[in-house]
């Protein structure tokens, strides 16, 4: 796929986590239903990445300078990552731009030596899932949800095996 140059993929700058979070809640919200406790969540998990985000960083998607998405890695251990806050914008789907940020990440994933990568997710994100299973994530757990949504939701573990460069 042809890259569109008027996506920038940046590191995040002071302002971006907060960003984060509201674009998180406000999809999920409108989207699935999810409740304001889930915000906590993010905001919460996303505040304590930006106190210490050693091992891991968080990336920015803007178009024309506009924030389109995110993703994160945050480092578990020495071997071990999670593939966090990955989202892209509704209005800005289908530009290539949710693979250019899975590809930043694994690629900072390798830099880093981390053989291990995981992520969570929920059953109904067809475009992600879809580019979990491209980049060869393997499903290893399910369980139910019944705390963030006015629905029960599926949660989903992803896990994926690095090979080092």
């Amino acid at each position: 796929m042809k890259q569109d140059p008027s996506v920038l993929i940046r590191q995040s700058e002071p302002g971006d986590a907060g960003y984060v979070a509201y674009m998180q809640g406000r999809y999920y919200y409108q989207n699935h239903g999810f409740l304001e406790k889930a915000e906590y969540y993010f905001i919460k998990h996303l505040a304590d990445f930006v106190l210490n985000p050693e091992g891991g960083r968080l990336w920015i998607a803007e178009v024309d300078g506009t924030i389109a998405g995110s993703v994160a890695i945050v480092r578990v251990d020495h071997h071990t990552a999670q593939f966090r806050w990955f989202i892209v914008e509704q209005e800005y789907q289908k530009r290539g731009i949710g693979s250019r940020l899975m590809e930043t990440a694994l690629d900072f994933c390798r830099e880093h030596q981390y053989t291990n990568l995981f992520l969570w997710t929920f059953k109904g994100l067809d475009a992600a899932r879809r580019l979990y299973d491209q980049a060869g994530f393997v499903l290893t757990e399910e369980k139910p949800n019944h705390e963030w949504s006015s629905v029960v939701i599926i949660e989903q573990k992803l896990e994926l095996k690095l090979e080092l460069k």
